[in-house]
């Protein structure tokens, strides 16, 4: 289907400007498996797939989806874990002309049933083994009434679903033949990525399948990609951080390495095994990974880690880097703009590790825009706003809310930034995040880096919380680093010592042994005020 929210205008000057070309995946894959058919396309703890193999399975899937009676631009709604197995699906939705929602596998029942009711899927691929018995029961009445074609992704599959094995099989019927006709162009939408649905009410964005092309090429330049690189995949693919760097394997051959899971211990090893030359993962991952006793581990073929999503912890990157050799690459997006901006790897530590995320890919612009809308001159703070040529063209089925979004082509991310004077982009948090305590505004990340300064404290978040005579305050939550305990009188001192104003230091520390997570592993702020006691 064509974009709902991008004219024919707009489609030809990306063409002309050389943003968008008519390449697709799939004419990329198909270079790869004819040049590299015996080239490593992706690893995971079940096997390897090269790229001859992942095209003859591919074409597998798709006819066998073809022929279950699945129209052209039909809606997919997944929930899988992030391996081969994933890459398979994608590929094989392009080639059918399938749009799939690939929804993280933290999502219940509320978060899949709200995205079941936008999308209306024609077809429904799950784990049911890894789902909850009351998600599982769910899963397979709704999907039930009407019938829907479905597989069970599990070593057993329910009753009455499709197994792995039965759809990858070869086809019966010439539905092999139909695929070029149903496979995707260049300007058609190919997919739709969702936000992290902790509130029930995912934004589902839809991705021209040029668009996806033009942001692969800016990532691959950033990080300096070619056919010799092996790329950890160091977070679920749900997230658009990991997305975005797999988007690349339609213009490099590279291959892609999935581990069996994203402990750091888990992660490391999978470094050593399988000589990952690239990572790419989200900031509580890399936090994490600076923890661990890297010394202990031969990472020597690691030469660069990718943290995307959400700006990282600079002294974290600085650890992981100092004691690796590895270069930390940070950059930041969203789902409707993923990667707006983003380090080079080639750049000097002093200028990638400055506290920005980097600069705009290329074809992208960024302004930041005032409380009134109106553009801000160069070195303001305010709301950060991009156009850019590999932006989602809009939300899914909703045009109130793709309006309220993007105002002539640019889109208001909702964060709070500032653009320096070199063109880098500095993140300062989430306008929905600021405290107003009293008429005086407080950015919860200002707190928090110094609060994660402490020695003793692991990790830590502060949320607005109500308070009655000023409105608004800060509460922290803290976890505490192993064999410790929170002494709040003691941080709160702490933070007066740095020269914290008086007003941003927070009213409450609640200590927690351990953060609530959304997909990307994020902080799930929204849970924190009522995991707290009363004050």
């Amino acid at each position: 289907m064509q974009p709902s929210f991008l004219g024919r205008d707009e489609i030809e000057a990306f063409l002309r400007a050389g943003d968008w070309s008519r390449k697709t995946m799939l004419d990329g894959y198909a270079t790869h498996a004819a040049q590299y058919p015996d080239g490593t396309a992706c690893r995971d703890e079940s096997g390897t797939l090269t790229w001859g193999q992942l095209e003859t399975v591919t074409d597998r899937l798709a006819a066998n989806l073809i022929d279950l009676g699945l129209a052209r631009d039909s809606t997919a709604l997944v929930r899988m874990p992030s391996s081969c197995r994933e890459i398979i699906v994608r590929i094989a939705f392009k080639k059918a002309g399938i749009i799939g929602v690939f929804a993280p596998m933290q999502w219940r029942r509320r978060e899949l049933e709200h995205v079941r009711q936008r999308i209306a899927p024609g077809l429904a691929i799950m784990t049911l083994e890894r789902a909850d018995t009351d998600d599982a029961a769910w899963l397979e009445d709704v999907f039930a009434r009407p019938p829907t074609p479905r597989i069970d992704l599990s070593a057993r599959p329910a009753a009455g679903w499709l197994g792995w094995q039965e759809v990858i099989g070869p086809p019966a019927s010439a539905a092999l033949g139909r695929i070029s006709e149903r496979r995707f162009a260049f300007d058609e939408v190919s997919l739709i990525t969702a936000s992290s649905g902790t509130s029930g009410i995912a934004k589902l964005c839809e991705w021209p399948e040029a668009a996806q092309l033009c942001a692969a090429r800016g990532v691959a330049a950033r990080l300096d990609l070619d056919a010799s690189d092996n790329i950890g995949m160091f977070a679920p693919m749900s997230g658009a951080a990991r997305l975005l760097v797999w988007l690349a394997s339609g213009e490099i051959p590279c291959t892609f390495t999935f581990p069996a899971g994203y402990k750091p211990a888990e992660l490391l090893e999978t470094v050593r095994k399988s000589r990952i030359t690239v990572g790419t993962t989200v900031p509580v991952i890399l936090a994490r990974l600076a923890r661990e006793p890297l010394e202990s581990h031969d990472l020597s073929s690691l030469r660069a880690l990718r943290v995307g999503t959400a700006a990282a912890d600079v002294e974290a990157a600085l650890c992981f880097e100092n004691q690796t050799g590895c270069r930390v690459v940070v950059a930041s997006g969203s789902m409707e703009c993923p990667g707006f901006a983003h380090a080079d790897v080639e750049e000097p530590r002093d200028v990638r590790l400055n506290g920005s995320v980097g600069e705009p890919l290329p074809g992208c612009r960024m302004r930041i825009a005032g409380e009134n809308g109106a553009a801000l001159p160069a070195g303001s703070v305010g709301e950060l706003q991009v156009s850019a040529p590999y932006a989602s063209s809009g939300y899914w089925g909703d045009p109130e809310a793709t309006g309220n979004a993007w105002s002539d082509g640019w889109y208001a991310t909702g964060d709070i930034a500032r653009i320096d004077g070199d063109g880098r982009l500095r993140l300062l948090g989430r306008i929905k995040d600021v405290i107003n305590r009293s008429g005086h505004k407080i950015l919860p990340i200002e707190i928090e880096r110094e609060i994660s300064g402490h020695p003793d404290i692991l990790e830590c978040a502060v949320v607005k919380a109500p308070d009655a005579e000023y409105g608004e305050v800060p509460w922290a939550f803290v976890q505490p680093r192993p064999g410790t305990s929170l002494d709040a009188s003691a941080l709160a001192e702490t933070l007066r010592r740095s020269g914290l104003a008086s007003y941003k230091i927070p009213v409450r520390f609640i200590e927690l042994p351990e953060f609530p997570r959304v997909s990307d592993n994020k902080i799930d702020r929204k849970a924190l005020l009522g995991m707290a006691s009363p004050p």
